[in-house]
């Protein structure tokens, strides 16, 4: 039963490194995606203000037509007070012309409003598309220097998982390697652990005192009371 310990303490060593490099490539792949999902957000800013522009250009034209309706009908208006026949006439034209220019007024200070918004969005326009440049260029370059990393990770990983079928070889109670297989599914890939000073390095719960002498004589495999997990002896200070 040493052996067999032995066996599955380097093959647990063989499936930590493994989900090692899985960490790694998943790191590398989560920060990727965290970065597209960044310029995506600013492609939709950008386009927010692309709109904002559009409305507010179309909004412009709209007004300064109105603007130029009421200057047009002004001029016709002070025309018809040159032959005006009654005072009354002559009070509702004015009144009219009054209206008129009041309303070109709050127009032209519209139009400033415009003009205003528009230098705004337009720059927060430039200054996104300039930054989304940047972005995707340093994303292309973290993809290349991540593809490159997951080569090197893939080419390791193929020579590890040829470890892992010859130290699986090794374990000689296929009973025993099923139950191994069946924790580190349920465990986090963390199957077999060691326990010193009457703790489990897994759970880090107390072992109780009897198990603990048990896995001294290493004649037989154990498991901790708490996590399952498959137990070694470990002495302290290792």
């Amino acid at each position: 039963m040493k052996d067999e310990i032995m066996n599955l303490k380097e093959l647990q060593d063989v499936d930590l490194e493994i989900s090692k490099i899985n960490e790694e490539i998943g790191t590398g792949t989560a920060v990727l995606d965290k970065q597209k999902s960044e310029i995506e957000k600013l492609k939709v800013a950008i386009d927010g203000f692309a709109d904002k522009l559009q409305i507010g250009e179309s909004r412009r034209r709209e007004v300064e037509a109105e603007v130029e309706d009421a200057q047009a009908m002004i001029k016709d208006r002070q025309n018809k007070l040159m032959n005006v026949q009654t005072n009354r006439e002559y009070q509702s034209i004015l009144k009219e012309i009054e209206d008129a220019k009041n309303a070109n007024r709050q127009r032209e200070d519209e139009l400033v409003r415009l003009l205003e918004q528009a230098e705004h969005y337009d720059k927060k326009n430039q200054e996104s598309t300039a930054l989304c440049a940047e972005m995707e260029a340093r994303l292309a370059d973290e993809t290349a220097k991540h593809e490159a990393a997951a080569a090197k990770l893939a080419s390791r990983m193929e020579k590890i998982l040829k470890t892992r079928i010859a130290k699986a070889k090794k374990v000689q109670d296929q009973k025993i390697l099923n139950k191994y297989e069946l924790i580190k599914a349920k465990r986090d890939g963390l199957a077999m652990v060691g326990a010193s000073n009457g703790v489990c390095h897994g759970c880090y719960m107390n072992v109780p005192p009897q198990l603990y002498n048990d896995l001294l004589r290493e004649d037989q495999l154990h498991s901790c009371p708490t996590c399952n997990r498959l137990l070694y002896f470990v002495a302290a200070g290792e």
